[in-house]
């Protein structure tokens, strides 16, 4: 009969493979934790990207308006009918009258 020769592991090498698995554990761990807050700080720059781009779509709607009351206004025709109505302004000779039901 022949008898196999037990093998016993050195305690130093299984030591050192023991540590170097948990630090690789440990590395990938922190990796991952890093790689998922870079992720949520980019959804979050994402997430801000189009929040300004619907501002900046509300702002230049108003521009827009803006520009075209203020070219209206500089027609004298346009200026004054918007006066008579904004303001109820009465030229000479004209009355108002206040009907029920209409305005206030």
């Amino acid at each position: 009969m022949t008898e196999k020769k037990k093998t016993k592991k050195n305690p130093a090498k299984r030591i050192t493979t023991i540590l170097i698995t948990v630090l690789m554990l440990g590395a990938i761990g922190y990796f991952v934790w890093e790689i998922s807050k870079e992720v949520e700080t980019t959804f979050s720059l994402i997430s801000n990207i189009n929040d300004a781009k619907k501002e900046l779509a509300e702002l230049q709607q108003e521009e827009a308006y803006l520009t075209q009351q203020k070219e209206r206004l500089m027609d004298e025709d346009y200026l004054r009918v918007w006066a008579r109505g904004e303001f109820l302004i009465l030229e000479e000779g004209e009355e108002l009258y206040k009907l029920p039901g209409a305005g206030n």
